[in-house]
């Protein structure tokens, strides 16, 4: 996650109109965020996730396509979602005089190279899950149902 964030902080130096800046599953989970303390986390992840499924939802209905971006501008701040890859979107608050151009240049580097360091992250986890297989044989049924009160003997 450490790479992650360290992408949001370069992004933001290169454009500073961006306040704030985080990376969301689907579900609006954030997974690495630089939102500078003026914005709640769980709060922005979800709203963040909940637009882009609108706007998939609206895409659709207009057989518009795949949506790559969504913008919600007011008179000082302006949302700009943009869909890293089909599970992750990267979500920043950027003040209203930010320049487009260069703001979506930069947003699709960064968009680049977390969707880079995702796909990494998930290849390590998928390794990590062989090797809990090989360790075991192949059966892991064992471990279906079981908690960490289980495993701690805590009821």
């Amino acid at each position: 996650m450490e790479k992650i964030e360290a992408i949001l902080q370069d992004l933001i130096k290169k454009v500073p109109q961006i306040r704030a800046a985080a990376v969301a599953n689907m579900e609006g989970i954030v997974m690495a965020s630089e939102l500078g303390g003026e914005i709640n986390e769980e709060n922005f992840g979800a709203i963040s996730a909940a637009l882009v499924g609108l706007g998939d939802t609206v895409l659709s209905e207009l057989k518009g396509g795949s949506l790559s971006e969504v913008y919600v501008k007011g008179k000082e701040r302006m949302l700009l979602l943009y869909r890293i890859s089909k599970d992750y979107l990267l979500a920043l608050s950027i003040t209203t005089d930010a320049s487009l151009g260069l703001l979506l240049v930069e947003v699709r580097k960064a968009a680049r190279l977390i969707k880079k360091n995702i796909e990494e992250l998930e290849q390590a986890a998928s390794a990590s899950d062989s090797d809990v297989q090989e360790l075991f044989g192949g059966d892991t049924s064992f471990l279906e149902g079981l908690s960490f009160t289980d495993l701690l003997d805590e009821e």
